[in-house]
């Protein structure tokens, strides 16, 4: 474990590196939760993304939060104006620099799904692949107006929701935690995938039932997008433990850093 730091805007930025065994030219940067850090969210993902053949990255958001996309977004990430686009812009360049990293492939949960999204929007081409758990995006009218200044460019993306997720309604609607932390309103699950497989000029669609927890959408093509439903399943990373019951239930069958990881070798392979 390497504990890093860099400047923005005049602030201390801090994330966590974990190497694998040998030289990885392709960096997975994990974006947290809401109220997590980079550290909660290793714990809380049971270190499951530490086994792929990547160098992972735990980065901190400013209070515990992301500034992503959705104009609802009501923290202080917000308030103080934090520029998360630039810090992840200026991770990517420092990894490239310090560890010869050649490609950046992203992934997030909840608030930090909402990153990816944001960076998917504002800086695609740095992207190799994006990959979202429990993170719908948000509705036209709940979009931050400059992110939707930018051109459309594709990126290979892969997205996991529950259909008992209480905090990112997998139909879509009002999605936050509590009364006191609402985000506004976001698609349905599957239409923010067919947003992205739209906006990756996707076309050929299949639909599949796996088993009694899982069902898979795919449009394939260059840069293809998987979208996983998970019945009966809540605001949780699958990764083999149990987690509270606040975030609805849980499941063990599905490891999600597994499947991801699967769809990012495929993604290398091309």
């Amino acid at each position: 474990m390497i504990q890093g730091h860099l400047f923005h805007q005049d602030r201390q930025r801090t994330f966590r590196i974990v190497e694998p065994l040998g030289s990885p030219t392709d960096a997975l940067i994990f974006f947290h939760g809401s109220q997590q850090s980079g550290s909660v969210v290793r714990t809380f993902t049971n270190k499951t993304f530490d086994a792929l053949p990547y160098l992972v990255v735990y980065p901190d958001g400013v209070d515990q939060h992301w500034n992503d996309a959705r104009l609802g977004l009501d923290e202080n990430t917000r308030h103080l104006g934090i520029d998360d686009v630039g810090f992840f812009i200026k991770l990517a360049i420092y990894l490239g620099n310090n560890f010869g990293i050649k490609r950046v492939f992203v992934a997030g949960y909840s608030n930090g799904g909402q990153m990816v999204l944001r960076l998917m929007h504002e800086v695609p081409k740095m992207l190799s692949g994006a990959a979202t758990i429990a993170s719908n995006m948000p509705v036209p009218d709940n979009t931050l107006s400059e992110v939707k200044t930018f051109k459309t460019f594709p990126v290979p993306y892969f997205s996991m929701a529950g259909t008992a997720d209480p905090f990112s309604p997998y139909e879509g609607g009002d999605a936050g935690i509590g009364k006191a932390h609402r985000r506004g309103h976001g698609m349905s699950a599957y239409e923010s995938a067919k947003y992205i497989a739209k906006r990756n000029g996707l076309t050929t669609h299949s639909h599949v039932v796996v088993d009694y927890v899982v069902s898979i959408d795919s449009w394939a093509g260059k840069n293809p997008v998987e979208f996983w439903t998970l019945n009966g399943i809540g605001h949780v990373v699958p990764s083999g433990k149990n987690y509270p019951e606040f975030l609805g239930p849980s499941t063990t069958t599905v490891i999600a850093a597994e499947e991801i990881g699967k769809f990012f070798d495929g993604v290398r392979r091309r």
